[in-house]
């Protein structure tokens, strides 16, 4: 019932979606007809997803008081500056592909195995012409001052790009043709200390994740000996500190996180995933078979497993199943270890099967989607009851 919903959700529009829907309809004269709901409250219970692009709406009137969720916090082109609010908008992260995410993990290098004191690879003004346009002058400032230092990887685009992140302490996050660019996110997965070069950047997820504790935020115009300085004096053991809580916050910029909702019925530590699929390969081993008379006595099992079971895929008895082409009743009961149980990677087409994996509610509120809900409830609870045409 719309009347008595909280918020609303206004799907992502790009271009001259903008235009056509969000700018130009919602200053039709008939505008609180079309849209009553959004009229209300002036918008303010309204949130959508900017992707890319902040609005530059000149007359905001209708919108001026909806929320975004945008990866851009500071945005100028054709000199027309665009609105963005830290009161109200809620900044969130890039998103990267899983495979991505497992790869990056996968050069993620101990403290103590790390020989770069820092990396910056990507486009520069020397590369793009877009750099230019925007000017990027920080990653020039990079390449100028880094540059022939023995320790120090700097420049354009390498192949093996990953393989120097994940053996690095610090990785240099410039702004690039906005305030914001995807090695912020990146730097998480490969346990590469962010060093923030980006004045107006805001950083998503302040109330969940200590930022301050796991990265470096420095000026723009200082970029050269100083910071050099700067990073060569962290004693190694703040930096593997750092890199502990950069690995620990993690699962806040991976989205494909937070998809599974534990349900009432679920025992006490455990939770059930989507029916008819299994958890297979390389992110959940195979440990054992267990009891498969009853998926209590499979999670059973999984709970006495000496080896770390955290996962179980359970075939209930008398589900039919047919491996060799012919119909029979069989019951299995699977133990697996997985990397992260909060996030399994499943296969469906698996009839009667069913997943539970052990998962403590910590880890299922560390996710970008809790985190998002968690900025929008708090704006929320903040709203001025009485802004509006009226109140309820």
């Amino acid at each position: 019932d719309p009347d008595l919903a909280d918020l609303f959700f206004v799907p992502a529009y790009h271009g001259v979606q903008y235009n056509d829907f969000l700018e130009v309809k919602t200053h039709e004269p008939d505008v609180e007809k079309r849209f009553p709901y959004l009229a209300r409250h002036r918008g303010m219970d309204h949130f959508f997803v900017v992707s890319a692009n902040l609005p530059s709406w000149e007359t905001l009137h209708p919108l001026r008081h909806v929320m975004q969720l945008t990866v851009e916090s500071y945005q100028v082109n054709d000199n027309v500056p665009r609105w963005y609010s830290p009161w109200k908008d809620v900044m969130i992260p890039g998103y990267i592909d899983r495979w991505r995410i497992k790869s990056m993990r996968s050069y993620n290098k101990p403290t103590s195995e790390r020989g770069f004191l820092l990396v910056f690879h990507g486009n520069h003004p020397g590369t793009h012409k877009l750099y230019v346009t925007h000017k990027a002058k920080v990653r020039t400032a990079i390449l100028d001052a880094f540059t022939g230092i023995p320790d120090c990887s700097v420049g354009a685009h390498v192949p093996d790009f990953f393989d120097r992140m994940g053996r690095s302490h610090f990785c240099l996050v410039p702004r690039g043709s906005s305030a914001w660019t995807i090695h912020l996110y990146e730097s998480f997965f490969f346990g590469c200390v962010p060093v923030i070069l980006s004045d107006f950047l805001e950083v998503p997820f302040q109330r969940a994740v200590d930022w301050p504790a796991l990265s470096i935020k420095w000026p723009e115009d200082r970029v050269g000996p100083e910071l050099l300085e700067h990073l060569r004096a962290i004693p190694l053991e703040r930096i593997a500190e750092m890199k502990r809580r950069l690995e620990e916050a993690a699962c806040y910029f991976d989205f494909h996180r937070g998809w599974g909702v534990r349900k009432p019925e679920d025992p006490v530590g455990w939770m059930s995933w989507s029916p008819d699929a299994v958890a297979l390969g390389e992110d959940c081993d195979y440990l054992s078979h267990g009891d498969a008379s009853s998926a209590d006595s499979c999670r059973g099992s999984c709970d006495k497993d000496p080896h770390g079971c955290n996962l179980v895929n359970f075939l209930q008895p008398g589900s039919p199943q047919s491996p060799s082409g012919e119909d029979e009743k069989v019951a299995s009961c699977v133990l697996r270890l997985c990397r992260d149980p909060a996030q399994p990677a499943l296969t469906g087409g698996a009839a009667g099967w069913q997943v539970w994996s052990k998962v403590s509610d910590e880890a299922l509120g560390c996710s970008p989607y809790a985190a998002i809900f968690e900025e929008l409830e708090a704006r929320r609870l903040h709203r001025p009851v009485s802004h509006g045409p009226l109140w309820n």
